[in-house]
């Protein structure tokens, strides 16, 4: 009867220790989405309070909100209400548009799901060599060209 009972306390020690494992994971996770929720905030408040920020709209199909611009410190913040949940083999990808049209990868973001907004923070080596951003609907890695729907283009 003791090498059942000490098995059983085995199983279950071993269940909960499981257990707690996939709790921790699931708060790191947690923890990093609201990390870079806040930094993108930070962001956008020390965007706000540049003088060369410039505010340029975003409106195309249900979603609309405001691309944050200021080239003398090479970024770039979209913002954006109403951006549509996409399966998890796609994901949202930024793409700097250059005079000659051409796209330069500006990195991938998902939205929230319990945020009614989602802000993508974009850091460029040189920003006055752009002239607008687009988004497309890409992969869920991204992809080296765009390849998907455009969801919004915004010249600056």
């Amino acid at each position: 009867f003791n090498q059942l009972a000490l098995g059983i306390a085995l199983v279950v020690l071993l269940a909960l220790n499981v257990s707690s494992y996939l709790q921790i994971r699931s708060l790191q996770k947690q923890q990093a989405e609201l990390a870079k929720q806040l930094q993108s905030g930070q962001t956008v408040l020390a965007m706000l309070a540049y003088p060369n920020t410039e505010s340029r709209p975003i409106t195309a199909d249900t979603i609309s909100g405001t691309l944050l611009v200021d080239k003398s410190r090479n970024t770039a913040t979209i913002i954006v209400w109403n951006l549509p949940q996409l399966d998890s083999t796609q994901t949202y990808q930024a793409w700097l548009i250059d005079p000659e049209g051409n796209r330069t990868d500006a990195g991938i973001f998902r939205p929230q799901a319990d945020q009614p907004y989602t802000s993508a923070s974009i850091y460029a080596h040189n920003l006055t060599n752009f002239v607008g951003i687009g988004v497309t609907v890409e992969p869920a890695s991204g992809s080296d060209q765009p390849t998907g729907d455009r969801v919004f283009k915004v010249d600056f």
